[in-house]
């Protein structure tokens, strides 16, 4: 690496995984690197020592961004938005500023984000370009214009954010964030196969459907459910459901769904509490069946890890993945509408996995952080301006 000293300030989410780990490698590949962040308080409890001390400086405040918030309220926050940007960035001045997840709000202070950087460099990931309505895709796309580089992996969820927002080409830059478990998993899944999971989270040899990765009613839990009741007479006997509900913080609804498990009588296996990379490898590695059902999606990292361990997975027809599926195959059984969802379950359960395509598992193998990493540091190294 060429380990030269730019200045990158990043907006965003300071407690998100991604940006976690974005922030670590990067400090990792390029102890030259200054790197700081702008945006909303969030929960520290989780973030150790470690990432924090990759910080030069970091920069937290709270106002009221809520989509559902009044006009008054979006005025306030706006006006609020300038005057923590202008009390950070006063004197100062970036190689880089970073938005990872392109909120609207951001364009109420797009021109002091271009007055105070050499490059205004953006990242979606998914749901800011999927579940965006019309008033606040009007103020993203003036954040798209502005911006000198948007960037994304070679892949469908790229080229869908190019048409939506009319991305010219050239600013396009195919670097891509990484997924924290795929290194681990792939260095753990040949030494503690499916057995040896299941026995380290004391479930037995219980049958287990994993249904979705969060706790978002977006994930459709209560249709699986209802569809695994409706057929449970063909599916195993020693039936276990897992819900990962570990984000978001979301008790009324998890309670809806224990309740729902309990009122049916069957066993089910909650996490609510942040996993490490261990604990979610174990749970990965402990599931037959993957359902992943939820209306839009980007390049699910989840879904990757489900492929990465071989294990089968259920996916909406709806959401397609062209850049995994090679010679017509995809890596995963297809479910084409919710109607169908139960006969669907009981199909990927009774037949043979799919083989997955070793060109597809070596795709996924370039997505650790060690790879991805070198990409960004290469794009952050070559492209300021001297």
């Amino acid at each position: 690496m060429n380990n030269k000293d730019y200045s990158i300030l990043i907006l965003g989410n300071f407690a998100s995984i991604y940006i976690v780990q974005f922030v670590k490698n990067l400090k990792q590949v390029n102890p030259a690197a200054h790197i700081f962040f702008w945006g909303y308080t969030q929960d520290m409890d989780t973030l150790g020592k470690d990432y924090l001390s990759c910080y030069d400086e970091y920069y937290l405040f709270d106002v009221n961004h809520k989509a559902s918030s009044s006009i008054l309220e979006k005025v306030t926050a706006s006006i609020q938005l300038k005057y923590h940007f202008k009390k950070f960035a006063s004197g100062r001045h970036f190689d880089y500023i970073s938005i990872q997840y392109v909120r609207p709000e951001f364009f109420f202070v797009l021109h002091a984000l271009k007055k105070h950087s050499s490059k205004l460099i953006l990242t979606p990931w998914g749901s800011d370009v999927y579940r965006i309505n019309k008033y606040f895709k009007k103020l993203a796309q003036r954040i798209y214009d502005a911006a000198d580089y948007v960037t994304g992996p070679d892949d469908r969820f790229t080229r869908d954010f190019t048409r939506i927002f009319n991305v010219p080409q050239q600013k396009i830059v195919h670097v891509d964030l990484g997924v924290a478990p795929i290194d681990y998993i792939i260095s753990h899944k040949n030494q503690i196969d499916s057995d040896e999971a299941k026995h380290q989270l004391e479930i037995g040899s219980s049958y287990v459907i994993t249904c979705g990765y969060n706790a978002s009613i977006s994930h459709r839990h209560h249709e699986i459910i209802e569809a695994i009741v409706k057929f449970r007479d063909q599916l195993p006997q020693d039936l276990l459901l897992i819900f990962p509900f570990t984000y978001p913080k979301n008790p009324e609804y998890v309670d809806t769904i224990r309740r729902e498990v309990a009122n049916y009588g069957l066993k089910a296996l909650y996490f609510e509490e942040f996993l490490e990379i261990p604990q979610l490898f174990l749970l990965r590695q402990a599931t037959d069946l993957f359902i992943h059902i939820q209306p839009t999606d980007a390049s699910s990292g989840t879904l990757y890890e489900y492929i990465l361990c071989e294990k089968k997975i259920l996916n909406g027809s709806w959401l397609k993945y062209p850049d995994i599926e090679r010679n017509g195959v995809k890596p995963y059984f297809v479910v084409e509408d919710l109607n169908h969802l139960g006969e669907s379950i009981v199909n990927a359960i009774k037949s043979e996995p799919i083989k997955i395509d070793s060109q597809v598992l070596a795709d996924l193998e370039k997505k650790q952080w060690k790879v991805a990493i070198k990409d960004w540091d290469q794009l952050l190294s070559t492209h300021l301006d001297h």
